[in-house]
This record gives structure tokens, C-alpha cells and sequence, in this order.
């Protein structure tokens, strides 16, 4: 069974390194990018997801509003929604859990990482249900 993983991020190089990365580890995963709020609630409300991993500070619709439409999806109510940001202060980590995201990661993030910590959370979800 496949697995869907959505990373949002603004920046193409950020997503090239994740897409790759994941690529790598991970080759039965189907990777999907968005680059902006409105392209990512748009796959969205196409795919199956099984995990999102949504960067907050983007141009436009940040990553906190994305997370409450993401949540506000039937479809995505159960999806874990990882938030990553290079600014990490208690009022952004208390606005992503408000917004509903799962888990707060600070970049730069380890690449060689960042696979089995998707993969620990997608199992740890299946294994909820």
C-alpha cells in the first residue's frame, strides 16, 4: 500500500533535498510538493495523505492557517501534520498545537533523519487505528 507524504515549503531547494532524501529511503513512497498554502490544500483535497510535513513561514497563507484548513478537512483530521520552522519560540510552537499540527521540527534537520522520523509517526498512527 502505497504511503502519501506532502511536503510544503517555499523553497524549491528545501524540497529537492526532502524529495530526495525521501526518495532514497523510502522508494514505495509517493512524495508530493507544495510550495504555497493554496497548492497544498489543493493536493490535499485530491490525495490520500498519510503524513504532512508543512513548513510555517511562507508567503501568503502561512503554515499555521494551512494546518487549520488541512484539519478542518474531513479527510485530513487524522493525517499527522508535522510543522517545520527555522524560528522556534514558544508562541509558534503553542500556535502550531492550536492549529492542530502533531509535532514541532526546528530546521535545518538532519536529512539522514528525517525518513525514519515520518515513518516512526505514520507507524505509530497505524498502530492508534
Amino acid at each position: 500500500m502505497p504511503v502519501h507524504i506532502m511536503f510544503v515549503d517555499d523553497e524549491p531547494n528545501t524540497v529537492s533535498v526532502v524529495k530526495m532524501v525521501i526518495g532514497l529511503d523510502q522508494p514505495e513512497w509517493i512524495f508530493h510538493a507544495a510550495y504555497d498554502g493554496e497548492q497544498a490544500l489543493q493536493i490535499a483535497r485530491q490525495t490520500p495523505l498519510d503524513f504532512v510535513l508543512l513548513d510555517i513561514s511562507m508567503p501568503g497563507m502561512d503554515g499555521i492557517e494551512v494546518c487549520k484548513r488541512l484539519r478542518q478537512m474531513p479527510a485530513m483530521a487524522q493525517v499527522p501534520i508535522v510543522m517545520l520552522t527555522a524560528l522556534d519560540t514558544p508562541q509558534r510552537r503553542e500556535q502550531s498545537r492550536a492549529a492542530g499540527a502533531d509535532d514541532f521540527w526546528i530546521k535545518p534537520f538532519r536529512p539522514s533523519q528525517l525518513s525514519k522520523d515520518i515513518a516512526r509517526i505514520i507507524e505509530a498512527r497505524a498502530a492508534q487505528a
